[in-house]
């Protein structure tokens, strides 16, 4: 059972999460643009260790890319929770 408030907090929680992810996206494309490689290209040369240059945006880059990682999982487990009050 579920009551209106429930859904309304998860809606509310959902649009936080899709508000995340959308900035997280959008400060990739700028840095892919700036650094002229992907995302995936970017984690794959730091993770490496190919990235020895030491660029001030490089941690942000990589944090970002964890956050995201963590965001699109909770935004899964909310959507998870809207189709069980469904059933």
């Amino acid at each position: 059972m579920h009551t209106d408030e429930y859904e309304i907090s998860l809606s509310r929680e959902l649009a936080v999460c899709k508000s995340a992810i959308r900035k997280i996206k959008e400060f990739f494309a700028i840095m892919e643009r700036k650094h002229n490689k992907t995302t995936a290209q970017f984690i794959e040369e730091y993770d490496s260790g190919k990235l020895t240059d030491g660029r001030d945006d490089y941690e942000p880059w990589r944090n970002n890319y964890e956050s995201l990682k963590r965001w699109k999982d909770l935004q899964r487990q909310y959507e998870e929770a809207f189709r069980m009050m469904k059933i």
